[in-house]
C-alpha cells in the first residue's frame, strides 16, 4: 500500500490519464495498485454488490459510449470524475501526510531526470557501500560507491526475476533466470556467484528453482530457497564451490521459506509463512533441522532479516507501516527501530551502520545512520501479534454473499479435459509491420496452448498487392506441423522489359510444414531460434490472359537466429544484439525457379543510455527465367520498390527520444513518448546478366508517437520524411522529399 500514498506524500498530482497509462519517465503505479483503491471503495461506499451490477452494465454497453462511466454514474449517483477524487479522498484522509521522521537524508541526491533506485545495500570495509541500481534508462547493475562517493558500475547483473541478492567477504551469489527452449512457460532459477574483486562470475546450479539465497561468511556453504513444482518449499544448503545440495530442510508448519541469512556456519534465521498463512522469522539449525519462532505469528508481513553482533533486524508491517524492527537473538522483545508514512526495506546492520532503502515517488532512495544513534523502542505485544490495516478488504466478513456456500465443504466433479475444447479460441489482435508488409491479424489459442490460429489482411509495399489468409500451428508435438493458406489479389509482371503489356493474376497458396521453434533466456541474452521447412502448392489464376490458369509447387526452408540483452523501460531496441534471416525457395517439377533471401539486422548502443544505433542489412536474388516469388526486399525509404534479379540493401538508423508528454484527451488517446529516428538506406539492384547495376539511395527522418488508445492498447505510428538522392524508376523523381505516414508497427506489450 505504499503506492499511491508514495504520490501524495511528495505532493505530485498526476493526470487521472497518467494513471491509467503509465509513463516511461515517472513512477506511476500500477493497475492492480489503482484497482484495489477503487474497487474497495465502491463496496465500502456502496454496496458489495456495487461491481457487480456496475460491471453487467458495462459489459452490455449500456450507453454505447463511455458504457463503464456511465453505469458509475447510475449506481453510485455522481459522475465517474467525482467518484475517483472522493476514493482518492477517502484513502488521503486515513494516511497522515507528514514528512517522513528525518533519521537520517539520502545517501544519493535523488535524480529527477532519470528514474532511479537504489536497493539492498551492503556496507563494506571503509565506508565503501555496494547495491543494486535500477533505472529507467539502464539494465539492472551491481555498484560500488566509495568512502568520498565516487559510484563505480560492478558489473550488469544477468536476467533475474527476484532481485534479492547477498554478499559477504568478496562474494556477491544472487538467483538467475532461465527456461526450458522448448516449453517457454518450464522456468528455472539458478544461482550464480560473482567474485566482486576478480570479476568473474560462474553458475553452480542448472536448471533449478532457487529464490532469496544467502553466502555463509567462509564463502563455503549458500541458503537458498527452493520451490518444488508441486509448490512446496524447502531450504537447501549448497555447496558454494559447485552447487551440490549438502542438506535439506523442511517443516509441516511451515508452507513457504524466504530471505535465509546466515547466523553462523551451522544456523540461519529466516522468514516463513505457516499453514495458517501467518508469518514471522524463526532461526534454523542446519545440524538438527530444528525451525524454532523467533517472533510471535501474526498476519502482518515479515521479511528482509539481516544479522550483526547476536542481533536481527528486520522489515515488518506491525502497527499498519513497513518499517524497521529488531530482536536479540534468544529475547522475546521486538524493538521499533523507525518510524515513517512509507515503507523501509533491504535494511543491512554491518560496519556499525545500518542501511536500508525507502520506498518514494522517486524510486527506492538509500539511507543510513550508525547504529549507536538508532532509538530502539520495545513493541507492545498486541501491535506485533494484530493487523492493522488503513485499507482492510471491504466486506472481507461477507465472502460467501459472493460465493455462496461454506467453501471447504463445496464438491465439485472430476472429467477428463477434452483437448479439443474452444479449439478457434480468438482473444486478440494487432496491426504489424515489418518492411515490406504490413498486416492486420486475428489471434486465437485454445485453452491447453497447443493451437495456435491466426485469420489476417496483408498489404505488400513492394508489389502493392493486397491478401487474406489463415494459418494454424499445432505445438503438442515436436517439430511443430502448421498449415496455413492465403489468397493474393492482383499480382501483376511486365512480359519483358521493352514492353508496356501487364500481365495480372489472383495467386492461391496453400501450405503445410515442420518448424523448430526455440526460445530461451540465459545469462544476459534472450535468444530465439526457429528453422523449418514449408511445402506450397500454388495456383495462379490469370486474368484476360490466353495462357490460362497456372499450378506449381515449391518448398520453402526458413532458419531464424537472434540474441539480445535485456532492455530498460526507456530503450527503444537493445543495447546489444543481433538477429539473421535465410531463407530460400525452389520449385518442383516444371518449374524450376528460386528464390534466396538473407537479412542481418544489428543492434548497437547509442551516445546516451536510451539511444540506440541499428544496422539492417538484405540480399535477394531470384531467377530470371520464371520470377513466380513475390519480393521480400526491404527496399530504400522513399522509391516504390523494383523487382530485380539481385539486389542488396544496407542501412543505418538512429533512434533517441524526444520527449515523454504523459498526455491524453477524452479517455481514447494518450501519448506516452515522441522519438525519432535518422536514417541512411542503400539499395543497389542488379540487371539480369548482373552486368549492370544502379544504386536508390535516400536519407531522412522518422518521427514516432508511442501511443496508448482507450487506456488499454499500445500503438506506435509515425511520419517520415525521405530524401531521394538517385532516380526512382517508376516515377523518375530525385533529389525531392518523400512524405509518408508510418503504419501501426504493434501493439503487443513489450
Amino acid at each position: 500500500m505504499n503506492a499511491y500514498p508514495s504520490l501524495w506524500q511528495a505532493g505530485k498530482k498526476y493526470s487521472w490519464m497518467k494513471l491509467r497509462n503509465g509513463s516511461f519517465k515517472d513512477y506511476v503505479p500500477n493497475h492492480y495498485n489503482l484497482g484495489y483503491l477503487l474497487v474497495n471503495y465502491g463496496r465500502e461506499k456502496y454496496g458489495i454488490d456495487f461491481w457487480e451490477k456496475v460491471t453487467r452494465d458495462a459489459s452490455a454497453f449500456k450507453g454505447l459510449f463511455y458504457p463503464f462511466q456511465k453505469a458509475i454514474k447510475k449506481y453510485a449517483g455522481v459522475e465517474y470524475e467525482t467518484f475517483r477524487n472522493q476514493a482518492f479522498a477517502y484513502y488521503k484522509a486515513k494516511i497522515p501526510l507528514a514528512k517522513p521522521e528525518t533519521m537520517t537524508s539520502n545517501i544519493f541526491r535523488v535524480n529527477q531526470k532519470v528514474l532511479t533506485s537504489y536497493s539492498f545495500p551492503y556496507a563494506l570495509e571503509k565506508g565503501f557501500l555496494l547495491y543494486q541500481q535500477n533505472a529507467t534508462n539502464r539494465r539492472p547493475t551491481f555498484f560500488i560507491r566509495d568512502s568520498i562517493g565516487g559510484t563505480y558500475p560492478l558489473r550488469i547483473r544477468d536476467i533475474s526475476i527476484d532481485e534479492q541478492f547477498s554478499y559477504r567477504n568478496g562474494k556477491l551469489v544472487y538467483a538467475a533466470y532461465e527456461n526450458d527452449p522448448r516449453w517457454l512457460w518450464r522456468d528455472y532459477s539458478v544461482i550464480k556467484v560473482l567474485d566482486i574483486n576478480s570479476g568473474r562470475q560462474k553458475t553452480i546450479t542448472h536448471r533449478s528453482k532457487y529464490f532469496t539465497p544467502d553466502i555463509s561468511a567462509s564463502g563455503a556453504k549458500i541458503a537458498a530457497v527452493q520451490i518444488a513444482t508441486d509448490g512446496k518449499s524447502e531450504l537447501h544448503i549448497l555447496d558454494a564451490a559447485n552447487g551440490e545440495v549438502k542438506a535439506r530442510i523442511r517443516s509441516v508448519d511451515v508452507s513457504l521459506f524466504t530471505d535465509p541469512k546466515f547466523i553462523t556456519e551451522d544456523s540461519l534465521v529466516t522468514a516463513v509463512r505457516l499453514t495458517d498463512g501467518k508469518m514471522a522469522l524463526a532461526t534454523v539449525s542446519l545440524t538438527s533441522g530444528a525451525v524454532v519462532r523467533l517472533t510471535p505469528p501474526s498476519f502482518n508481513v515479515v521479511g528482509y532479516p539481516s544479522v550483526d553482533h547476536n542481533k536481527v533486524y528486520f522489515t515488518a508491517s506491525y502497527g499498519g507501516n513497513d518499517d524497521l524492527f529488531a530482536i536479540n537473538l534468544g529475547d522475546t522483545v521486538i524493538y521499533r527501530v523507525s518510524r515513517g508514512p512509507l515503507g523501509r526495506y533491504f535494511v543491512n546492520a554491518a560496519e556499525g551502520k545500518l542501511t536500508w532503502s525507502v520506498f518514494t515517488a522517486d524510486g527506492y532512495q538509500l539511507q543510513q545512520k550508525a547504529i549507536d544513534e538508532l532509538s530502539f523502542v520495545p513493541v507492545p505485544y498486541e501491535v506485533v501479534a494484530n493487523t492493522s490495516l488503513y485499507s482492510p478488504v471491504s466486506h472481507s466478513g461477507e465472502i460467501e454473499s459472493i460465493v455462496p456456500g461454506n467453501l471447504s465443504l463445496r464438491q465439485f466433479p472430476v472429467s477428463p479435459y477434452r483437448k479439443g475444447t474452444r479449439l478457434f479460441n480468438f482473444h486478440s489482435w494487432r496491426p504489424y509491420y515489418e518492411d515490406p508488409e504490413f498486416t492486420f491479424s486475428l489471434y486465437g489459442e485454445n485453452v491447453l496452448n497447443t493451437l495456435q490460429t491466426q485469420v489476417y489482411y496483408l498489404y505488400n509495399e513492394n508489389e502493392k498487392t493486397h491478401a487474406a489468409g489463415a494459418s494454424m500451428v499445432y505445438g503438442g508435438w515436436f517439430p511443430y506441423i502448421s498449415l496455413g493458406a492465403q489468397y493474393t489479389f492482383d499480382r501483376s509482371q511486365s512480359l519483358n522489359a521493352n514492353s508496356t503489356k501487364v500481365r495480372h493474376w489472383n495467386q492461391l497458396d496453400t501450405r503445410v510444414g515442420l518448424s523448430i521453434p526455440l526460445t530461451w533466456t540465459k545469462g544476459k541474452m534472450n535468444n530465439g531460434f526457429n528453422a523449418g521447412t514449408n511445402f506450397v502448392y500454388r495456383q495462379d489464376f490469370y486474368k484476360n490472359d490466353s495462357i490460362g490458369d497456372r499450378k506449381f509447387s515449391y518448398l520453402h526452408h526458413y532458419i531464424t537466429w537472434q540474441q539480445q540483452v535485456e532492455m530498460a523501460t526507456q530503450h527503444i531496441y537493445p543495447r546489444l544484439g543481433y538477429s539473421l534471416t535465410g531463407e530460400y525457395r525452389y520449385g518442383l517439377g516444371t518449374y524450376k525457379t528460386w528464390q534466396s533471401f538473407g537479412r542481418v539486422r544489428i543492434y548497437l548502443p547509442g551516445f546516451l543510455p536510451n539511444h540506440s544505433l541499428v544496422v539492417d542489412g538484405a540480399f535477394q536474388e531470384t531467377d530470371t527465367v520464371y520470377a513466380l516469388f513475390g519480393s521480400r526486399m526491404p527496399y530504400s525509404r522513399g522509391y516504390n520498390a523494383a523487382y530485380f534479379s539481385r539486389m542488396w540493401r544496407a542501412s543505418f538508423n538512429y533512434h533517441f527520444p524526444l520527449f515523454y508528454p504523459d498526455w491524453g484527451f477524452g479517455n481514447i488517446l494518450y501519448f506516452q513518448r515522441i522519438r525519432a529516428n535518422g536514417f541512411y538506406d542503400m539499395t543497389r539492384v542488379f540487371s539480369n546478366n548482373k552486368r549492370l547495376s544502379a544504386d536508390q539511395r535516400s536519407v531522412g527522418g522518422e518521427i514516432f508517437f508511442d501511443t496508448k488508445w482507450w487506456n488499454q492498447y499500445e500503438l506506435s505510428f509515425g511520419v517520415r520524411m525521405s530524401y531521394l538522392l538517385d532516380r526512382d524508376f517508376f516515377t523518375g523523381q530525385s533529389r525531392t522529399p518523400i512524405w509518408e505516414f508510418i503504419m501501426p508497427v504493434s501493439i503487443i506489450p513489450r
